[in-house]
């Protein structure tokens, strides 16, 4: 075996390794509580991704309608692959719904509590159980109204987002901070001094291990409270 192979044959093994770590990790932070479902071919798939990740990290369950799509996501299902009534369990257990890339008319019928197909049924049941649903776009929501076939889609925005839907193009959408943690480890002291914000967000009252503390005081690593300000552990 050459250098040019053992370099592939590297790349190959650690690729493996990266997927996996990245499949559990998936597993650990429950990713059935985000559901994000693709109505369409998504036509910036590596700008959805880049969203979804920075909001969600690896947390989240894609669900294609159509049986092909080009968001590349080795979680992504089929709805066609899953059992009758799988997709509405999916939705029951959700904690957070996305609707990504619907058609226009598809926005008028969820807007009109429409739910004579399946998405829209997902989506309007989804609205009922009072989730935190969202519908991300892949343009901006129209301005123009008055005289234009845009109008009824730009009414059924405004309604949607008067049922607390949250409505906007999935590339203007803001990272979403994550949530605090209970128990800060050594571990989590050493991963946060290699990132940018050398942060770590804690839940009032978590506990910090005793050599959490020590590298605490060994690093600029710093807890951030939920409710209180930046300060270092004491």
């Amino acid at each position: 075996m050459d250098r040019a192979q053992l370099y592939k044959l590297t790349e190959l093994i650690v690729a493996e390794v990266v997927r996996r770590i990245a499949q559990e990790e998936r597993r650990r932070q429950h990713p059935e509580q985000v559901l994000v479902l693709l109505a369409d071919s998504v036509s910036f798939p590596e700008k959805l991704q880049q969203t979804l990740n920075e909001q969600f990290g690896v947390a989240y369950t894609p669900v294609s309608i159509p049986e092909t799509n080009t968001f590349a996501d080795e979680a992504l299902l089929y709805a066609g692959k899953l059992e009758p009534g799988g997709l509405l369990e999916r939705v029951k257990e959700a904690k957070t719904v996305i609707l990504v890339s619907p058609r226009l008319e598809l926005l008028r019928r969820i807007a009109s509590g429409d739910d004579g197909d399946p998405l829209s049924h997902l989506l309007v049941r989804a609205i009922l159980w009072q989730k935190d649903v969202r519908v991300y776009l892949d343009y901006e929501p129209p301005r123009f109204r008055r005289n234009t076939f845009l109008a009824d889609t730009a009414e059924a925005i405004d309604t949607l987002r008067q049922m607390a839907v949250t409505v906007c193009p999935y590339f203007a959408v803001a990272p979403q901070e994550p949530e605090g943690t209970d128990l800060v480890t050594e571990a989590d002291v050493l991963d946060a001094a290699k990132t940018e914000s050398k942060t770590i967000r804690c839940r009032s009252g978590a506990i910090i291990t005793p050599a959490a503390r020590d590298a605490l005081a060994a690093t600029d690593v710093i807890l951030r409270y939920e409710g209180e300000t930046t300060h270092a552990a004491s």
